[in-house]
């Protein structure tokens, strides 16, 4: 068990466990429980962990990639192909006529 990530929320934290567990990593949250404390001490925060240690490394590139393209996604525009409307690359729908983008 190695820890990959401490965030003060499970918000981020799931989107992290999302991310590695959809590429087969095994992981869990530790701490999950102390995530509600009124003042977060940050030795308790919640911390994403990989189980197996062997599986570190790939976690640590799996998720730069995902903020990587997270960055990326949320600076780039896309044009709707129905209406020609203007879009940010995040939505999967055109927020003007609910074509689906590209």
């Amino acid at each position: 068990m190695k820890e990959v990530v401490r965030e003060r929320t499970l918000i981020r934290l799931s989107h992290y466990q999302a991310v590695l567990e959809g590429a087969g990593i095994p992981t869990f949250i530790r701490n999950e429980a102390l995530a509600h404390l009124e003042v977060p001490i940050p030795t308790f925060c919640p911390a994403l962990c990989v189980v197996d240690d062997q599986d570190y490394d790939r976690a640590i590139g799996l998720l730069h990639e995902s903020a990587e393209q997270a960055a990326k996604a949320s600076t780039e525009d896309c044009l709707c192909p129905a209406c020609g409307e203007i879009n940010p690359r995040s939505f999967d729908l055109c927020w003007n006529c609910g074509a689906e983008l590209a």
